[in-house]
């Protein structure tokens, strides 16, 4: 059981690490103004948050980080890649980490990242950045409930700065919609 394992000495230690090191990769997104190094940065953070998860022995954070490594690699290339453009890939996606849900199914909490997921890849794939930081924010409020249940405090900080960005950002926004 990796759970039992892993959560204790070192391995939590090794959590954090690569929990700080997705944050870090999360902060450096939120700051691109292209869709692609933005992408590049998400890709750091999920493998970061892969090891993050993989440590505290929660498979059902790791599941939808690791499918998103390789959303990450084709939506890297889908504007500039005829391969990638397809419609078929964010279904596909979708449909592979509900699959892998299903099949590592424990607890009624481990369908909290996967139904998160689910929204991060469509708000990945519409290219509407207004669009993409509404929908993240029920995403981010979704694995901080998951993070509350596994213990991932450095998953609840991170959620907690996406919201209060995102919140900054509207504000900001609507602030100079007045201007």
């Amino acid at each position: 059981n990796i759970k039992s394992n892993c959560c204790q000495g070192g391995y939590r230690l090794f959590s954090w690490i690569f929990g700080i090191g997705a944050i870090i990769s999360l902060c450096l997104a939120y700051q691109q103004k292209s869709r692609k190094k933005l992408l590049i940065a998400k890709l750091c953070a999920d493998i970061c948050w892969v090891g993050h998860y993989f440590f505290l022995g929660a498979v059902a954070g790791m599941i939808p980080n690791f499918v998103g490594i390789f959303r990450e690699l084709v939506f890297i290339n889908s504007d500039d890649k005829k391969w990638a453009k397809s419609f078929c890939w964010p279904v596909l996606f979708i449909a592979i980490n509900w699959g892998l849900a299903i099949r590592t199914f424990s607890s009624p909490i481990n369908i909290l990242p996967i139904t998160a997921s689910t929204f991060v890849t469509i708000s990945l794939w519409c290219k509407k950045p207004r669009l993409t930081k509404i929908i993240s924010l029920p995403v981010s409020a979704t694995f901080m409930v998951y993070d509350l249940f596994v213990g991932s405090y450095v998953g609840i900080i991170n959620e907690s700065l996406a919201i209060i960005s995102i919140i900054i950002y509207f504000i900001k926004a609507k602030g100079e919609q007045k201007q």
